[in-house]
């Protein structure tokens, strides 16, 4: 098919399914020509056609008296919009296609005429808001400081005046908050935190160094002496007999058997159940078996719905009532026996009110006793050293030929532990991983199994 144009030149229909032919065989002249207008209109202004005629003539007017304004550098700025706003302003020069568009309105101007005529009518009488007032006090201490700031080349102040306790007392002004006054304080360095007494006082009674037994002396009494291997023997007397308690209640406490006869009450446990062979069956045995195999018995037997007679229905109404009346008098006869037990209640409150008391005497004394231990800081709990002790025939009776007993670093650590400074802890070792070693069969030389 071929098309005619105006101009009687023949065009030949071409294929465009490409970009490369589109590009090369649609004409756009008319279309560039028609932009090209638009970029000048808008480089212009408004377009032409839609321009009123103030717009494209201007008359001319002499005036009469010709004023010349001379705007300094400082008002030539307040005529110009503020640098903020330039956001707002158009960018093209093309105008809005939409002439009336929606604009949000004001608080002012969306305020009802009504809270308007209000408002004026309150201000014409001197009836200001609390904002109001704020803002007049604020622009009045504003207008106050900047009125009392120096002026430039003023030296009013004096340098060498002090001023480190300018802000140490506390502004105790009405107006202010709790948290405002904890702030000036806060942010001037002001700032005084009072210890607890709890933490002033120390968390422990035992002293840091504690005075050691008489009888741990290099020269020490008799008596001293006796006192403290007394006491070491009563300690470990007292592990011994811990010792041999858990040996009682554990490996003691099972007898020893053969090997034959644990094998045998071993089968004779793992075979309780199991039916029995046919050899150990009794004549009896069997009997019962065919009885019970004759009879069937169900595991739930139906059971007959026999209604209640009206008798029986009676009966169990005036039984139910009579439950009642007895409860009800059982009630009365209690409420009688406990008017006549006041005098019994009262010894028996008095006597709770003595075990309580003693109890709670008993529980301070233990809290007390409690208080003096050391704490449990961690998992394991304290460990005492063990009491430090020479026998009668080591004693030398002099420093030189002494024999030391335990070390001053434990004495000192152990210490700590039981202050509570430090937690009690033991002594870590690494933790190595078990390395299964093995050998690979390629590397076998062959005379493991040969057995040289």
């Amino acid at each position: 098919m071929v098309f005619e144009q105006g101009n009687g030149v023949k065009k030949k229909r071409v294929s465009k399914k490409n970009k490369k032919s589109w590009r090369k065989h649609t004409d756009t002249r008319d279309v560039d020509s028609f932009l090209d207008e638009k970029r000048l209109e808008e480089r212009l202004g408004t377009a032409f056609a839609d321009r009123k005629d103030n717009e494209l003539f201007q008359i001319d007017k002499e005036a009469d008296i010709q004023q010349k304004v001379i705007f300094t550098g400082r008002k030539k700025k307040l005529l110009k919009p503020i640098k903020c706003f330039a956001i707002l302003d158009e960018r093209s020069a093309v105008p809005d296609p939409i002439k009336k568009r929606n604009r949000v309105r004001t608080p002012e101007e969306r305020q009802h005429p009504l809270v308007k005529k209000l408002e004026a009518e309150r201000k014409e009488r001197g009836i200001l808001k609390k904002k109001e007032i704020i803002a007049h006090k604020n622009r009045a201490l504003a207008r106050a400081k900047k009125n009392s700031r120096p002026k430039k080349g003023e030296f009013n102040a004096d340098l060498w005046e002090d001023t480190d306790n300018a802000h140490t007392e506390d502004p105790d002004v009405e107006w202010l908050t709790p948290a405002t006054k904890y702030h000036v304080l806060k942010n001037t360095g002001q700032l005084k935190k009072k210890m607890p007494e709890k933490f002033l006082t120390k968390p422990y009674e035992t002293p840091a160094v504690e005075t050691p037994h008489p009888g741990m002396s290099y020269n020490p009494t008799y008596t001293d002496h006796q006192n403290l291997l007394q006491e070491v023997a009563d300690k470990e007397l007292k592990l011994i007999k811990e010792e041999n308690h858990l040996k009682r209640v554990t490996s003691k406490m099972f007898s020893r058997v053969t090997e034959d006869e644990n094998e045998s009450m071993r089968m004779k446990e793992m075979s309780q159940g199991l039916p029995e062979t046919c050899e150990n069956k009794t004549e009896q045995d069997t009997q019962e078996e065919s009885e019970t195999d004759s009879e069937y018995r169900a595991i739930n037997p139906p059971v007959k719905n026999v209604k209640k007679t009206l008798q029986k229905r009676r009966k169990l109404k005036e039984a139910k009532v009579e439950q009642l009346h007895q409860k009800d008098s059982r009630l009365e006869k209690k409420k009688l026996s406990d008017i006549y037990r006041l005098k019994f209640l009262n010894q028996e409150i008095e006597a709770r009110e003595k075990k309580l008391a003693k109890l709670q005497e008993k529980r301070e004394k233990i809290r007390a006793i409690k208080e003096k231990e050391p704490k449990q800081l961690s998992k394991r709990k304290f460990e005492p050293l063990d009491q430090e002790f020479n026998l009668g025939e080591e004693l030398s009776g002099s420093l030189r030929g002494v024999k030391p007993e335990g070390s001053i670093l434990e004495d000192r650590y152990k210490s700590f532990q039981r202050r509570n400074i430090i937690e009690p802890t033991v002594r870590q070792r690494p933790r190595r991983a078990k390395v299964k070693r093995y050998e690979k069969k390629s590397h076998k030389m062959g005379w493991e199994t040969k057995g040289y």
